[in-house]
């Protein structure tokens, strides 16, 4: 079976969990253009397109993946994304812990069971996956975001900021660690340093609410202490 191009893979998913479907979209095409025989990059784009809403382009593509071959994990892997997709947490949890049982290895698996347990509201165990699947998956940028960002809503911002920067070495435009960083350094107290991770953001991606939100609350914040 087919490993996804990591780039064109994590660009989708750091794409879709920030509200850009399209742009998600967009990257998981680039990851099928290069390699059509990808069962996880299929699966990811029955996913998002089944989230815009174009139901009968999501069955062609889960069709593929069938074709391609589906195993049991890849499966339960799928489920789980379908359940998070409806905001069943709870449902999501058990495919990964299913799935995890079948595979205890793969990092990737970890960073989305850690993202549902924070979702599900389990904090510690959230964290304990996200530290899973950095041991497991040093390289993988999206790891160290996960336990950055899963750090940062536990209170340990120092850890949440070197985990955010080291998934920020792995991947410069990785948006949600950027934005992640940003928050943790406003937090801190770091300002100066804080608006520079949002205006970063908002070169690339002029639109992104959030960024140019957070980068006007430090402004206005910043303006309150010199006046």
């Amino acid at each position: 079976m087919s490993s996804p191009n990591v780039k064109f893979y994590n660009a989708a998913i750091d794409a879709a969990q920030s509200g850009d479907l399209a742009g998600a979209r967009k990257e998981i095409e680039s990851a099928l253009t290069e390699d059509p025989q990808d069962v996880q990059s299929w699966q990811l784009y029955a996913v998002i397109l089944n989230s815009l809403g174009e139901s009968e382009q999501a069955a062609k593509a889960l069709a593929k993946v069938k074709d391609l071959g589906l195993s049991e994990v890849d499966e339960l892997i799928m489920k789980a994304a379908d359940a998070i997709g409806q905001n069943k947490f709870g449902a999501a949890i058990t495919h990964y812990e299913d799935a995890l049982e079948l595979e205890p290895d793969r990092a990737e698996v970890y960073v989305s069971y850690a993202l549902a347990l924070i979702q599900g509201d389990y904090p510690s165990d959230a964290e304990e996956a996200a530290s899973k699947a950095v041991e497991l998956g040093p390289g993988d940028p999206s790891a160290w975001y996960v336990r950055g960002r899963i750090l940062r809503l536990r209170g340990k911002k120092r850890e949440a900021l070197e985990s955010l920067e080291k998934a920020l070495e792995l991947q410069s435009n990785l948006v949600l660690a950027r934005y992640e960083c940003g928050m943790v350094l406003a937090d801190l107290g770091e300002l100066h340093a804080a608006l520079e991770c949002f205006e970063l953001i908002l070169a690339d991606h002029p639109d992104d609410p959030s960024a140019a939100e957070a980068k006007a609350a430090i402004l206005a914040k910043m303006e309150g202490l010199n006046s």
